[in-house]
């Protein structure tokens, strides 16, 4: 696509650009980079004055710099439609592994015990989202399906808009003393960092379940190890983590009503494909002229964008 388009491709050496000098150095004649986890801080930004675009294969930007990004007239954009479905659908692993103790169960079972858990039906239970964007959404469908009971807290959101899509929408403190599963949705920012934390913890129903396939940094991990210790939470499916690796000895790999994957639901193949084919787009769409609205995070970069050919 991108060669039809008459951009040149180039590979970086080593792709891991998590440091400023690894990104400066892959991308110092880029004018627009297919991005994944990268690094781009003000710091890097000012060092790449031919950058123009950052798309992201992906709907998460918290390691881009928006500000800094906008002042040096570089576009950002994301993927908000190529994943969500993949990312709810992991969702929905993790609750039922949880739940149905899918991990622990297999681990007994191969060292020679037969166990007879009680698990813990789906049906009739009250899910909460917090956050109900495209992948709150996509999940609130499959646990619907379910016959799970729906309710979602969202700032933004209308309760006209949530009654047609069958869900009650609740302030966070209602949602947190209701809901049998909490599942994470919302974007990491300043105000949602450390949102689930031993206060939050302590408000959620005793024996409910955390799900958490958004940002690792929503939640205090201590906390969180603390509150399923004591055995007020019944357990917890993670995708993603404060520190990705987290290291060996971290508290939550002790417990044997967690279960945790290495942030991959967004990461099936045809998610993959789907991220790869907006992304591209997206680039063209820019050095063409075109201004793809609907995923790009700073559309107020308009003013100050430019790509000459």
């Amino acid at each position: 696509m991108l060669a039809r388009a008459g951009l040149d491709v180039v590979y970086p050496e080593h792709p891991e650009l998590s440091t400023v000098e690894a990104a400066v150095a892959a991308l110092k004649n880029v004018e627009a980079v297919l991005a994944g986890g990268d690094l781009y801080c003000d710091e890097v930004l000012e060092q790449l004055p031919n950058l123009r675009v950052i798309a992201r294969a992906g709907v998460g930007f918290d390691l881009v710099d928006i500000p800094s990004a906008t002042r040096h007239g570089v576009a950002v954009t994301i993927t908000p439609n190529a994943n969500h479905q993949g990312v709810a659908e992991h969702a929905l692993a993790l609750l039922l592994a949880v739940a149905r103790t899918i991990s622990q169960n297999d681990r007994e079972v191969r060292s020679g015990q037969w166990p007879k858990p009680r698990l813990i039906p789906l049906r009739g239970k009250t899910l909460g989202l917090v956050g109900l964007g495209r992948i709150g959404r996509s999940f609130a469908v499959r646990a619907q399906a379910l016959q799970m009971n729906v309710i979602a807290c969202d700032p933004v959101l209308t309760e006209a808009a949530s009654r047609e899509l069958g869900i009650r929408l609740v302030s966070f403190d209602q949602l947190l003393a209701e809901a049998d599963f909490v599942s994470l949705h919302a974007p990491m920012n300043d105000s949602t960092r450390g949102m689930i934390n031993r206060d939050t913890l302590g408000r959620m129903r005793a024996g409910s379940i955390l799900i958490n396939t958004a940002r690792g940094k929503l939640v205090v991990e201590e906390d969180l190890a603390e509150a399923l210790r004591s055995g007020h939470l019944a357990g917890a499916g993670l995708d993603v983590m404060v520190a990705e690796p987290p290291p060996a000895n971290h508290p939550l790999f002790s417990l044997p009503n967690v279960v945790i994957t290495s942030h991959t639901a967004g990461a099936d193949t045809l998610a993959i494909r789907d991220m790869a084919i907006d992304a591209t787009q997206c680039i063209i769409d820019l050095y063409e002229g075109r201004w793809p609205a609907e995923s790009l995070v700073n559309p107020e970069v308009r003013d100050r964008f430019t790509w000459r050919r």
